[in-house]
This record gives structure tokens, C-alpha cells and sequence, in this order.
């Protein structure tokens, strides 16, 4: 070939109307059915990816909007900017519900996915005879007497396999202490996600939320049809006895799956966000380091703090596959096949 670009690569460019615009982005294809957007004002999290040409991703109705638009404000200022996407990271300092922590009153899931990522990087990388594409770039929580962290990000997909790696390095860059929470929404929607899908995971227990996930417990892994205005259930799964733990929607219908494979030292909770409600029809499988109910019940179980001058890997995984053995092979080491 004269241009390899045909098959893979990576294409920068600025998202220019409504609320969107201003924000850089990048066009990610590796040539083996998987292309996908990555939004460096968004911290390098991925509002889009298709397999073989499906939607993968759950994208809601507030669409992409530029950073500058975000107000911190209980719930509904992160709800509002939450375009869903495959990835929004939450974090860093704080994740999950709203809460007043210590004297301060902290937002939705923090406000790592909406900010602008800086010294960024992309193109393509040889890793021995294999090609792959790669982005990279850091994004900064900080505040004058308080937190200093640097989180330093690589997205890496894969042209072989259809497999994208993520790797976040932080960076306690201040001299005291710090808290670091950390939420992987990784969510999946139409049509991947559908009546008639299935979760697997690894975990060994999984308990409800609320009383009304307790209701949905003895089918929390099947995905049931949109209905209108019905609540979100949650589900944690806990207890890994591997070294990796895994979560997988399958599609029988369609015949693919996607694995979210994480370090299950590193994140010892997996949030189901089992969203059945029309309109906002999603599922979300999320690695957590210290759950989803927000930073003052996470200080009462045991907050993952990161000493001054600390640094800590986090490192998860997503694979989309239409293979029957590779799906058989997982749904053969989930805890359950129901």
C-alpha cells in the first residue's frame, strides 16, 4: 500500500457547532472493526466506538459538550455534561455520589471527564512486529492549600486484536496526603446492548444497592427491554479469586461480546449500572477502587489515599469479539451462566 492511513490510524481534528464546539478530538480506526473518538477535552475518555460498523457505547441526550460549560452542582451538574459514551472516568480525588466529606461538599463523580487533558500525543506505535495506535496525555486536579495530582494516561488499541488497553499513571505531585478514587464508567448501549443480552463476571458475590435492585437480584445479569420512566438498579460485585477479574455482555442475538478485563487488586469492586429506562437505556460495567457511594462512606470503609510524591498504576482493558470460543471460554470461568 502507499498509505497504510487507509487501513489504521489515528486523525486529529476540533468539533466546531452547539455546545461541542472548541473540542479536540481524535478519530481512532485500527483497521480489524474497531473505530472509535477519543476527546482530549474531555480527559482522553471515548464518547464512540463501533464494532464491524455497530454502536457499542451508550450516548445519551446531552451529546458532547466543551468542558467550559460544566458546573459543579449535586447531581445534576455532572448529569447534565454526561454524554456516557464507552468511557467516562470519574475521579480524581473524589467519585461516585455527592456528599459532604470533611467540611467540603463534593459533586457527581468529580471532575476528571471535564477536563481538558494537556501535553497530548497520538499516532502509531510499533510494538515488535505488531502495530498499534496510541494516545496519550495528562490531566490535573489541583487547588491552591489543597490537592496537586497528575494523572498521565495511555490509550493504546490494538490492530491484531480488537482489544484497546488503557493504563492511567498518577502522580501525587503536593507533599501531603491525598485521597484518590477512581470510577471507570464503561458503558455499553443500543444495539450491542439489547432484550434478551447477558452479563458474566468473574466476581464471586454481588449484592444490590437498594431495595429496589433487591427486587430485580435474581435477574440482575439479563437485559430486559427499555420501559418508560423506570429506575436505574445497581449491583456490586465483590470477592475475586483471580488475579484479573472480568465483566462480559454478550449478545447472543448478534453473536458478539464485549470483556472488560481489570486488575482486581487495584479495583476491588465492579459497580452493574443496569439502566433499563427508555431514553436512557445503558449498562454500565465499572472497576472502582473505593465504590460509588461517594467519598464520606468510602473514608468509613478504608479511602485509598496516595502519599506526597506517591505514584499508582491503574490499568484495565476492553475487548469487542464476535469469536464463539473466545465467549464460550469466558461465560465457562463467570460465576454463573444463568
Amino acid at each position: 500500500m502507499g498509505d497504510v492511513s487507509a487501513l489504521y490510524g489515528v486523525t486529529p481534528y476540533t468539533l466546531t457547532d452547539g455546545l461541542a464546539g472548541g473540542v479536540r478530538a481524535f478519530d481512532v480506526k485500527n483497521g480489524n472493526g474497531v473505530e472509535m473518538t477519543v476527546l482530549a477535552d474531555r480527559g482522553l475518555d471515548i464518547p464512540f466506538l463501533r464494532y464491524k460498523g455497530v454502536n457499542v457505547g451508550f450516548y445519551s441526550k446531552t451529546g458532547v459538550t466543551h468542558p467550559a460549560y460544566y458546573q459543579e452542582e449535586g447531581v445534576r451538574g455532572f448529569l447534565k455534561r454526561f454524554y456516557g459514551g464507552l468511557l467516562t472516568t470519574c475521579g480524581i480525588t473524589y467519585a461516585g455520589a455527592p456528599c459532604d466529606d470533611e467540611g467540603r461538599t463534593l459533586g457527581l463523580h468529580g471532575p476528571f471527564s471535564n477536563t481538558p487533558a494537556e501535553a497530548v500525543s497520538a499516532g502509531v506505535v510499533y510494538e515488535g512486529d505488531d502495530v498499534a495506535l496510541r494516545i496519550a496525555g495528562q490531566v490535573r486536579e489541583a487547588c491552591i492549600f489543597e490537592e496537586n495530582l497528575r494523572m498521565s494516561r495511555e490509550l493504546v488499541l490494538e490492530t491484531e486484536r480488537n482489544v484497546l488497553r488503557l493504563t492511567d499513571t498518577l502522580d501525587n505531585l503536593g507533599f501531603e496526603d491525598s485521597p484518590a478514587m477512581l470510577v471507570y464508567h464503561v458503558n455499553f448501549g443500543y444495539p450491542l446492548l439489547d432484550d434478551g443480552a447477558k452479563v458474566y463476571a468473574s466476581a464471586r458475590d454481588v449484592r444490590p444497592c437498594d431495595d429496589f435492585a433487591a427486587e430485580g437480584l435474581h435477574k440482575y445479569n439479563l437485559i430486559e427491554k427499555p420501559e418508560i420512566g423506570r429506575p436505574e438498579q445497581c449491583y456490586f460485585h465483590t470477592n475475586e479469586l483471580e488475579a484479573e477479574g472480568f465483566a462480559m455482555l454478550h449478545n447472543e442475538k448478534m453473536g458478539v461480546a464485549a470483556i472488560v478485563r481489570y486488575d482486581a487488586g487495584v479495583f476491588p469492586l465492579l459497580c452493574e449500572w443496569k439502566c433499563m429506562r427508555a431514553g436512557d437505556y445503558a449498562l454500565g460495567l465499572e472497576p472502582t477502587t473505593a465504590g460509588v457511594l461517594g467519598r464520606a462512606e468510602a473514608r468509613k470503609q478504608g479511602l485509598p489515599m496516595l502519599k506526597g510524591g506517591e505514584s499508582r498504576v491503574y490499568r484495565l482493558s476492553i475487548e469487542l469479539t464476535d469469536d464463539q470460543g473466545v465467549i464460550d471460554g469466558y461465560i465457562a470461568k463467570a460465576r454463573q451462566t444463568a
